[in-house]
């Protein structure tokens, strides 16, 4: 993504993270996380951060001048050095990265998006961290400026793009016709919703699972369990063939069999799974272009990769043909009414899924090299800072779950959101152990 790009508004899905901020002080944070055999020269981990200043990371989000109108993006001129740490027992890498995707203080209003950080490991390896704001990208976009960062280090600098300001006195005419298109458009979504109401009693199939007990209920801590696990890809990909399945309905699989394993839902109840897909096209320089299905499945269809992928499949279709939940019609409401209304819009469909599984898709070394060595491992990941717990709004529910191919490994980052499943990290592990074992999958916990 070209930094010259960044002059557009924030909409679809950058609104929602921008709203998220505002009406729940969350900040929502990617990382990727990578371990090297061998130890970086600080030098080069530095003109990683270089890189980064140049590219589609490193920009700014700028208020209107009226209320009601988007923000907009603008490239930022804050300076974000990486970080050195000292050095990390090689067993602690993930207590570490883990720390920092909490503890990152990103801000998108002053335009740190982004922050470098790498710690040499006890056993001679290092470990780097690069953490986003999920309002300024999506998980395929991030890597793609990962690695083109990784990549270009040590090569020739690139010069900065500047975007020219626009004059405060166009700004606010524009800004004002921005607000009027925010106002327009949240009405038609209130009607879409209401009507798409009137559509799912009338002629859709309703949620079919038993009303669960509030997450905040099951999740009074509001702290995430973590595990992650790596498996050889060439093994994952020859399980899916065995199954009659994709490499992709196999990841659903196994993170709905993971949740089932837990006793977290009773025996037979369907279980939800959201499912992000790209929609990025040739030219798009959105800062998120992502969308989400969700299918459901009951026991006996999560072990069955054919039919794993038919619901995948009519769920695709379905949005091709521009079925969505009625609710994503009232995103443009966020910049018009109060947080505190504009939550309970939002906040008003279907209900959380069970499972959630992201595909961040399969990259080349470009994304492991730095300089001459290469990662042994690369995950990525993502979740909220700051969620409250003694207030009802949680990021997610049951289990959330990234996969990244590279290098010839398929890692999965597994967060655990429901507290009375996982009452710790031991028992995540022990059933993505117990799940991957059963597909015939060798592994490593990290």
């Amino acid at each position: 993504m070209a930094q010259a790009a960044t002059a557009a508004r924030l909409d679809g899905p950058d609104l929602t993270y921008w709203f998220v901020d505002r009406a729940l002080g969350w900040s929502v944070v990617l990382q990727l996380v990578w371990v090297f055999p061998h130890r970086l020269d600080p030098a080069l981990v530095d003109d990683v951060a270089v890189r980064l200043h140049h590219g589609g990371l490193h920009r700014r989000v700028a208020s209107p001048s009226v209320p009601g109108a988007r923000p907009r993006w603008v490239p930022s001129t804050s300076s974000i050095p990486a970080v050195h740490d000292e050095t990390v027992a090689a067993d602690a890498v993930e207590q570490w990265a883990r720390d920092e995707l909490y503890a990152v203080d990103l801000d998108a209003g002053a335009g740190r998006c982004w922050r470098l950080r790498a710690a040499p490991l006890a056993d001679g390896g290092h470990a780097l961290s690069l953490c986003t704001l999920h309002l300024v990208t999506d998980g395929q976009g991030f890597v793609r400026a990962a690695a083109a960062a990784l990549s270009a280090a040590r090569g020739d600098a690139a010069e900065p793009v500047s975007t020219p300001a626009r004059a405060a006195r166009r700004r606010v005419p524009a800004d004002g016709l921005d607000a009027l298109r925010q106002v327009v458009l949240g009405a038609v979504g209130v009607a879409r919703v209401l009507g798409g109401g009137l559509v799912r009693r009338g002629a859709s199939t309703p949620d079919p699972r038993v009303p669960r007990a509030p997450l905040a209920q099951r999740s009074p801590e509001a702290r995430v369990r973590w595990a992650v696990v790596s498996v050889p890809s060439d093994e994952w990909a020859a399980a899916a063939r065995r199954h009659d399945g994709t490499e992709n309905t196999l990841f659903v699989a196994v993170i709905a069999g993971a949740l089932r394993r837990s006793g977290a839902l009773p025996p037979g109840e369907p279980m939800k799974v959201g499912i992000p897909v790209s929609r990025r096209t040739d030219g798009d320089d959105r800062a998120n272009a992502t969308a989400g299905v969700s299918v459901y499945l009951d026991d006996v269809e999560g072990r069955d990769l054919a039919q794993v992928r038919a619901r995948c499949r009519a769920a695709y279709e379905a949005l091709d043909g521009g079925r969505r939940d009625p609710t994503v019609h009232l995103t443009p409401l966020v910049t018009v009414v109060p947080p505190t209304l504009a939550v309970r819009a939002v906040t008003a469909g279907d209900g959380m899924p069970d499972v959630m599984t992201s595909n961040i898709g399969s990259w080349g070394d470009d994304l492991l090299r730095l300089g001459s060595t290469t990662a042994r491992g690369v995950a990525f990941r993502g979740d909220a800072q700051d969620v409250v717990p003694h207030l009802p709004y949680r990021f997610g529910d049951g289990l959330q779950s990234w996969v990244l191919q590279a290098g010839g490994r398929t890692t999965l980052s597994v967060a655990a959101f429901d507290e009375s499943a996982f009452p710790d990290a031991d028992v995540l592990r022990r059933v993505l152990d117990e799940e991957l074992t059963s597909w015939g999958l060798p592994h490593r916990l990290w």
